[in-house]
């Protein structure tokens, strides 16, 4: 089995991060969905944007 496989299935653009995604990983499906945020956002504006 491969090892890898939960995390590809878990970095899907098509979910929404929540308070238990990290700030990269919220970054990350923002800009994935062209979504614009300031470089200094801290996690709960970040999430607002979502």
């Amino acid at each position: 089995m491969n090892a890898a496989a939960p995390k590809a299935a878990k970095k899907s653009s098509d979910a929404k991060p929540s308070e238990k995604n990290t700030v990269a990983e919220i970054k990350e499906y923002l800009t994935a969905n062209g979504i614009d945020f300031p470089a200094s956002a801290k996690k709960a504006e970040l999430l607002a944007l979502v």
